[in-house]
């Protein structure tokens, strides 16, 4: 760690020492070595306080050769043999920290959203039981009491599958480290497991998007865009970003979207239908969709817009890319080419929509009154 206190760079260094920013000012001191090819961090409970006079500098002096002591003797258990530190490190490591390296460690890869998870799911751990508790003590019937803490507090199933999966993921980094000799949530049985929920996909029918074309809306902007998405199926980060450039005619003359979707990062080539191209607009320069406020109020203003038509959904913007592939579906599309439109690397992604198809058939047969019956 580069400091006042240190003399050379250690980027070299077997084992680092190095400090992390605290909230509230100083800095807590943790380990940074290489196990199998991964980086671990391991924290060390030492900390800087900001300096303020000569007794906080020779605490800190003396917290930093306590620190430096514990760097040297890491040092020489790696270099003495990796397989004997790893399992006195396996024994060693509490849970809590262990959550901590993998929160740095996904952050740093750019995955802000998992490692929020990641941290979530560690406050879950500590609430269930404590913040003693060791990486390798975390068994079969640790894993079965926090399914059951996590149901007790009231979570939805799609809350308790994510957050169970999160803490399979980080024991599987932990196996793949060689800090624990296996995972565990291989021994529950499927049944046991928290089951993943199908996710809840609001759309609107034919009549619904007509009552919306047909009722103003604060933004006109917002109707413009929302209802484009219903007849092309882009999402809203999509949206924000098209661009006129992005509009391409095609050789028969009609309109034909080319862009790279920004969640996948792969192409997708949308033919713009009348329906779509009535919401366009003028053509210009630089955005289709200028204007158009933040994701909050953008929901907001969505919401009013809806319930003015006389819509009783809870409806977002991307309820309009589930009315696209429904729309589609219901009107003779195949799966293949929706999921192609719609830009879905897995196919079976499309397959929930036509599930919601084959249930509205379902239900449609079902009103008809039964005959028998008089």
């Amino acid at each position: 760690m580069k400091s006042k206190y240190t003399t050379k760079d250690d980027v070299k260094e077997v084992v680092s020492l190095r400090k992390k920013p605290l909230a509230k000012g100083g800095y807590s001191l943790f380990l940074d070595y290489s196990l199998n090819g991964e980086r671990t961090k391991e924290y060390l409970k030492m900390y800087l306080v900001p300096e303020r006079n000569r007794i906080d500098r020779i605490q800190n002096e003396e917290t930093l050769k306590t620190a430096n002591a514990v760097k040297a003797k890491r040092t020489i258990e790696i270099q003495n043999g990796e397989c004997g530190f790893r399992k006195r490190a396996a024994s060693g490591i509490l849970l809590s920290d262990y959550f901590d390296e993998r929160t740095d460690y996904y952050r740093k890869r750019g995955s802000v959203s998992f490692a929020e998870i990641v941290d979530d799911v560690k406050q879950k751990c500590m609430e269930f039981k404590g913040d003693k508790t060791k990486l390798s003590q975390v068994k079969k019937d640790y894993l079965l009491g926090f399914i059951e803490h996590l149901r007790g507090e009231g979570l939805g199933a799609g809350s308790v599958y994510t957050y169970f999966a999160c803490l399979n993921a980080v024991l599987n980094a932990a196996v793949r480290q060689r800090l624990i000799p296996e995972n565990e949530v291989k021994y529950i049985d499927r049944d046991q497991r928290p089951k993943k929920k199908e996710p809840d996909r609001p759309y609107l029918t034919l009549d619904e998007v007509k009552r919306l074309a047909s009722t103003p809306c604060r933004k006109e902007v917002i109707k413009r865009a929302f209802l484009f998405a219903c007849f092309c199926g882009l999402r809203i980060s999509d949206i924000e970003t098209l661009t006129w450039d992005q509009i391409k005619s095609t050789s028969d003359g009609r309109m034909q979207i080319a862009k790279q979707q920004k969640k996948t990062k792969s192409f997708v080539y949308i033919p713009v239908s009348g329906n779509a191209a009535h919401y366009l607009g003028r053509r210009g320069k630089g955005l289709v969709f200028q204007g158009l406020p933040d994701r909050n109020n953008l929901g907001i203003y969505i919401k009013r817009w809806a319930k003015d038509a006389g819509i009783d959904k809870n409806i977002s913007f991307h309820t309009s890319r589930h009315t696209s592939a429904t729309l589609m579906l219901e009107f003779g599309v195949d799966l293949y080419t929706v999921s192609v439109i719609l830009g879905h690397t897995n196919i079976s992604t499309t397959q929930i929509y036509a599930k919601v198809i084959d249930r509205k058939r379902r239900e449609a047969v079902d009103a008809i009154p039964d005959i028998q019956k008089g």
